[in-house]
């Protein structure tokens, strides 16, 4: 696995304390003390889970690329049998908070939380990560609120905490990877759902306008280097729309757009020259979620450029080719969920799409029967189903997750007739159980 992959796969899961911890929908603070008007808080979760893979190995020649397919060693006949111990789709988390209001009409919010891995790799005593992932001051007021510093990113947040609270908050879904644990578990991403990140920008919200919200961000900028788009010589514009009534109804939209630069060889001429390279990434989202009764039911799809089945303006070969030029994506996913009160149960299930369009300098069908490039993935498919119960503070999960993925067509020759090119399609599937336990403060 790349030093890329695995940064990505690590900032998977790290990012929902201000708005699932943060908001104390599902708990309470722990006041510490006060102090010269300042409150004190702390809050958080430690959960563990086992998470036992079955199913086939990557297809032969195809990369460990983030989100496209599932890693990991297969036997000679390409069977998969694996088992984690890791965390769920937030990983084990200690946040702190400090607040004071300055005046009736100014309040000043400071966050700093710090969020744990059980495991990483299999090597045996290899220390667990540990992030300060949120870490910000916000100032709010009548005129609405003010964040500076890192939380998460406002493009696909609507999406995401709808997974979170739909079905995979004391879950975990699908687990990202098998050889790598990193970074806490998944849920529906990479499979219609790209995960905002935690991101460092400032951030304007408008005050609540009878459950009306708009909300604009600029972000420290990404680049994909490995498409020669090294540069990046604006922020990142980020904006969100939400309407909420109550708890009963959310819909959102947001989106983002970035501009990306980088300079290549161009040789098209018989001469070597410098081309500089100029192109926008960008992203649009909505959906919806509904809470009637004991039902939960939402949905959510996105469309844009510069995207690999996890997020967005990533540093994957599958955003963007050699040459700089991006990739057009689309995703969407669906959830349900029953509450039986009675039990303190929920039984959760959805499914999720993702799909890679080929970019103007991609081919057809590779007419090699061992291809020496890899086929760009062209679908996830994902399925999804879980049983959750609460015990006092304890949350117990039962998870079944079905990940398909499938590559783009490579042809070979027919062993009875060699001038003939019969269409292969690479694909995999691995079948999730994961089983654990979240304690939640």
């Amino acid at each position: 696995m790349t030093r890329e992959t695995k940064a990505t796969v690590a900032a998977l899961g790290l990012a929902l304390a201000t708005h699932l911890i943060g908001s104390r929908s599902a708990i309470a603070e722990i006041p510490l003390g006060q102090y010269d008007g300042w409150r004190l808080s702390t809050d958080g979760r430690v959960n563990a889970f086992l998470s036992v893979a079955e199913g086939t190995g990557l297809p032969a020649n195809e990369p460990d690329n983030p989100g496209a397919g599932t890693p990991d060693y297969a036997d000679s006949n390409n069977n998969l049998h694996a088992m984690r111990i890791r965390n769920g789709f937030l990983m084990s988390v200690l946040g702190f908070t400090g607040q004071k209001e300055i005046s009736p009409n100014f309040k000043v919010t400071t966050r700093i939380s710090l969020w744990m891995d059980i495991t990483g790799s299999r090597t045996k005593n290899n220390p667990a990560e540990i992030d300060p992932r949120e870490l910000y001051l916000k100032l709010e007021g009548p005129w609405g609120s003010f964040l500076g510093g890192s939380d998460m990113a406002l493009f696909g947040r609507g999406a995401t905490l709808m997974d979170a609270r739909i079905a995979h908050d004391y879950g975990l879904g699908y687990p990202c990877g098998v050889e790598y644990a990193s970074g806490g578990g998944c849920g529906m991403v990479a499979f219609g759902e790209p995960f905002p990140g935690f991101e460092p920008g400032f951030v304007y919200a408008t005050p609540s306008l009878g459950g009306l919200q708009i909300s604009l961000g600029a972000y420290d900028p990404a680049t994909i280097a490995n498409a020669q788009l090294n540069r990046a010589p604006l922020p990142r514009f980020e904006g969100e729309v939400k309407f909420e009534l109550k708890d009963m109804i959310r819909v959102f939209a947001s989106g983002f757009w970035q501009v990306l630069e980088g300079t290549v060889p161009d040789t098209t001429t018989g001469t070597l020259v410098e081309r500089n390279l100029h192109t926008n990434a960008w992203g649009v989202q909505g959906g919806v979620m509904v809470a009637l009764g004991p039902v939960m039911l939402g949905g959510a799809a996105y469309e844009g450029a510069g995207f690999s089945p996890i997020t967005y303006v990533d540093e994957s070969v599958i955003a963007a080719d050699s040459t700089g030029v991006l990739r057009d994506s689309q995703g969407a996913f669906g959830l349900g969920a029953i509450l039986i009160n009675a039990f303190h149960v929920k039984i959760a299930g959805g499914a999720g799409v993702w799909h890679l369009d080929k970019n103007k300098n991609d081919g057809g069908i590779m007419n090699s029967g061992n291809p020496t490039n890899p086929q760009l993935i062209k679908e996830n498919l994902g399925e999804t189903v879980g049983l959750y119960q609460t015990t006092g503070p304890v949350h117990f999960a039962l998870e079944y997750f079905r990940a398909q993925s499938t590559w783009y067509d490579y042809g070979v020759a027919s062993a009875s007739d060699p001038t003939m090119i019969l269409a292969v399609t690479p694909k995999q599937v691995v079948n999730f159980i994961n089983a654990g336990m979240t304690v939640v403060w």
